[in-house]
């Protein structure tokens, strides 16, 4: 870039020495009133005007393209280069053809593929088919081989009796020809005996028949055995396959086995975790994103303080305390970049499963809700009717109760993972309640359940006890 700047002042600067120079000479020539080719004098300063500016732009031109190369090319090689852009071009287009075309290929290849996943399931289905009928398939083999042996021993039978049959010809076919040449008289007994010989070829016919026929049995029933066969040593292939799993199942056995001996002996000591007990719990708000696993980690120190209290009933902890709870590095991520975002959460360490005292080491995992309000200040959960008149003190605790049952399915229902409390959580103030309700001199219509505070996620859920007759409220707790 620098060099076409000072390309372009040394143009300017020539082309205006060059001027000053041609206009110099112009007004000597016309103070001289020189003469060129017998011209006037103001046509001889024109032809000098012009042989300047055609030596301004000679120069201009030189100085171009003995400094600039692409000038060069772009003047006397622009065809070439026009050339170039076009067979470019169609290089291109023909690329973005090669890659329409890569990209079909590669649609068909994925088809291909979902339907070869397609034939694998098939091929699976086939092969369970296979297993189930394998036992058929053996059984059909051991019946085709006592079969086989049967029809061979038919067979041998048979040959033996077409041999027997054969020598009997023979000695006969030898007694016919002495006897003709012995006694020639003899035509009746040559007859019958050439009609017991008729009879004998005749079921020599028959026996080879039977003997053709039984071959062509053996050889069918030789090809259905080699079939089976080679069907049986697949799935022999396959039983050393379901043996092998059956040794790892073996195998498995006997770990649960040894598993169900330690739960055995585990079930003799006191449960002291229960699956799915809150270990530890807390509202949090991260706005910053770094703050987010120092605040799981100190929920899960005070998960671990509340383990070993409980598994090993320690009074006094350990300074440092042992390490008790376990949680996967991948979980502990997953929920620091869930509550990355700014909002308030509701996060607790629960239990993963049933922990007797003792136990070194406790599985636990977090739940994550997001603390938002649920309840109102002023709504109504539950609502009982009652009679106090014609109801005693057991009655009207009954009611009391289905509705703090009541309400504490709807606060779980609703997403609440705080605890109830009724008025100040005093439990004389619901017996107090009970009593007012039981010695009221007039008739009640109602017990309804309101809440008393606005209440999110985290809780507690804090209720009034009201008595309402007539739609007005009477007394509360």
């Amino acid at each position: 870039m620098t060099s076409a700047y000072i390309l372009i002042a040394a143009i300017l600067v020539l082309g205006g020495l060059i001027a000053v120079l041609g206009d110099r000479l112009g007004t000597k020539v016309g103070k001289a009133r020189l003469r060129l080719f017998n011209l006037r004098p103001r046509q001889t300063a024109t032809i000098v005007t012009i042989i300047t500016g055609t030596l301004i732009s000679a120069s201009t031109y030189g100085i171009l393209f003995a400094l600039s190369e692409s000038l060069r090319d772009g003047v006397f090689n622009l065809d070439e280069i026009l050339s170039d852009l076009r067979n470019v071009k169609s290089e291109l287009d023909q690329a973005n053809q090669q890659k329409q075309e890569v990209e079909n290929q590669l649609a068909t290849v994925k088809q291909q593929q979902i339907q070869a996943t397609q034939r694998l399931k098939a091929i699976e289905q086939d092969l369970q088919e296979s297993k189930s009928r394998l036992a058929e398939t053996s059984q059909q083999a051991s019946q085709l081989r006592s079969e086989l042996n049967i029809i061979l021993a038919e067979r041998t039978k048979q040959l033996e009796q077409l041999e027997n049959l054969n020598a009997k010809s023979q000695q006969l076919q030898v007694q016919l020809e002495q006897r003709e040449q012995k006694i020639l008289d003899q035509n009746q007994v040559i007859q019958e005996s050439e009609n017991r010989l008729q009879e004998l070829k005749q079921q020599q016919s028959i026996l080879q028949s039977q003997i053709s026929e039984r071959d062509a049995v053996i050889l069918n029933l030789d090809r259905a055995i080699s079939a089976k066969d080679q069907d049986l040593k697949a799935r022999q292939s396959q039983l050393q396959d379901l043996e092998a799993q059956l040794q790892f199942l073996q195998r498995e056995v006997k770990i649960l086995e040894q598993y169900y001996q330690t739960y055995q002996e585990l079930r003799e000591r006191k449960i002291a975790i229960f699956k799915g007990e809150v270990l530890a719990s807390a509202t949090v708000r991260i706005i910053d994103p770094k703050a987010a696993i120092p605040a799981i980690d100190r929920l899960l120190a005070q998960a671990n303080l509340n383990a070993i209290q409980a598994v090993l009933q320690q009074e006094t902890l350990p300074d440092p305390p042992q390490r008790l709870v376990r949680i996967t590095t991948a979980q502990v991520k997953h929920l620091a970049e869930q509550i990355q975002d700014g909002r308030d959460y509701v996060v607790r360490i629960l239990s993963a499963g049933n922990y007797v005292q003792g136990e070194e080491e406790v599985r636990i995992f977090a739940d994550l809700t997001v603390n938002k309000q649920i309840f109102a200040a002023g709504e109504e959960i539950a609502t009982v009717s009652i009679d106090s008149q014609q109801m005693n003190n057991e009655d009207i605790q009954d009611r009391v109760n289905w509705l703090l049952a009541a309400s504490k399915f709807r606060a779980q229902r609703a997403g609440i993972v705080g605890d109830l409390q009724i008025a100040d959580g005093q439990i004389m103030t619901i017996f107090n309640f009970i009593d007012q309700v039981v010695n009221s001199a007039e008739p009640l219509d109602e017990i309804k359940v309101v809440v008393s505070e606005t209440t999110y996620t985290a809780g507690p859920l804090k209720l009034n006890l009201v008595v309402v007759k007539d739609g007005k409220i009477v007394f509360s707790t």
